[in-house]
């Protein structure tokens, strides 16, 4: 039998490894409900016209052939002025996700790290361990916002860059001005560049928001966005990294020998990513108030169901949802505890698949993008379950 390589072992993506499990049930007649992906298509939600239309006439236009490795120069030209940084600092990548991969690829050595926030999205953590990088966590407090002092303890002479997502998957936590102006600080003082993922910045419906990008001053930066949340359209795969700051000239020539070596990025996506910068933002209004009525939804059947509580999220559209003493007795982990839930027609994330650093909590996350009568329905399964366990 062929072996797989050690290498692949390292690799994991719970939100959709849970799937296969669910198909299994699926298959045998139990009807399921899909709480772990955040994708907007499926619960009605769709890209702004505007967009579509850019995408469909650069069907019919001269955009067969491959693209420039590096991204199509208007497009590069357009996200340029809207990070405020030159065109050459800009990378189209097939998603963020492909970004988040050249970044790793570009800083990390083994022995090396990107401190990484607890909980993260979990492909961070499998790009850390690919790069055979240690996994070096900071902690958060009880809003998730980001400790940063002890953010400063978990700093070494091995730790190559700072990531910080807000607004944040797996919490939907938006952070304050003071928290990132105090985390731009400390990697001022410690000479670290920071990674900002940007992937849901517009997406936030309690309070404001501050970006990275207008605190950084002259801390290195480099901003990650994508057209997947923001403009509701995950399944173009087409996002960006932009470097801000000194000091990058080597990452960028390994950034841009990453992108010669695997061609181009589908030319029509990234024609409509430029209508999508271009243009209107009426939608993200529309959305975010969709995104705010089952939010609240879920924050007041949550409170309701013993044995579990959250912290409200402020933006994006997941919550991390802890199960309490004693309910969380009852299960030898997490993944146990999703996977009873499997058997009540419900699918989340376990916790764990975010972060190795809980500290004997139990945490599930799960998606409030279904309408407000589907999310009723998940969640009315969840308190039975609860209620029988």
């Amino acid at each position: 039998m062929m072996e797989a390589s050690k290498k692949s072992e390292l690799i994991s993506y719970p939100i959709r490894d849970i799937v296969q499990e669910a198909k299994v049930l699926q298959k045998q007649g139990k009807d399921m409900i899909y709480l772990n992906i955040g994708d907007p298509g499926p619960y009605g939600f769709r890209p702004p016209q505007h967009i579509l239309d850019a995408a469909e006439k650069a069907l019919h236009a001269n955009y067969s052939g491959y693209a420039p490795s590096d991204g199509d120069p208007e497009l590069k030209q357009v996200i340029a002025d809207y990070e405020k940084v030159q065109s050459d600092d800009v990378f189209v990548c097939s998603g963020l996700s492909e970004g988040i991969d050249f970044l790793f690829q570009a800083m990390v050595d083994p022995g090396r790290n990107i401190i990484l926030p607890s909980p993260t999205y979990p492909l961070y953590l499998t790009k850390q361990r690919m790069s055979f990088g240690s996994e070096v966590f900071y902690e958060s407090d009880e809003n998730w916002e980001p400790d940063v002092e002890d953010m400063r303890k978990k700093i070494n002479k091995y730790t190559k860059a700072i990531l910080v997502v807000s607004p944040n998957n797996p919490t939907g936590a938006v952070y304050s001005k003071k928290t990132l102006q105090d985390i731009v600080n400390l990697a001022g003082e410690f000479k670290l560049p920071i990674i900002s993922d940007d992937a849901y910045e517009l997406l936030v419906f309690d309070g404001s928001s501050s970006n990275l990008r207008d605190l950084c001053k002259e801390v290195p930066i480099v901003n990650g966005n994508s057209l997947s949340k923001n403009y509701i359209y995950p399944g173009a795969r087409v996002g960006y990294i932009a470097f801000r700051g000194e000091g990058w000239d080597k990452i960028k020539d390994a950034v841009q020998r990453l992108c010669n070596q695997r061609l181009s990025v589908n030319w029509e996506m990234q024609r409509a990513y430029i209508a999508a910068i271009q243009g209107n933002t009426d939608h993200v209004t529309q959305f975010n108030s969709e995104l705010k009525k089952r939010c609240d939804v879920l924050d007041q059947r949550i409170k309701a169901i013993p044995g579990l509580k959250m912290v409200k999220p402020k933006g994006a559209f997941y919550a991390f949802v802890e199960v309490e003493a004693p309910f969380k007795n009852k299960w030898k982990s997490d993944w146990a505890f999703v996977r009873a839930l499997l058997h009540e027609g419900v699918v989340v994330v376990p916790g764990t698949g975010f972060t190795s650093t809980l500290h004997d909590r139990m945490f599930f996350r799960i998606v409030f993008l279904p309408p407000v009568e589907k999310l009723n329905q998940a969640l009315d399964r969840i308190e039975n379950f609860m209620k029988k366990n």
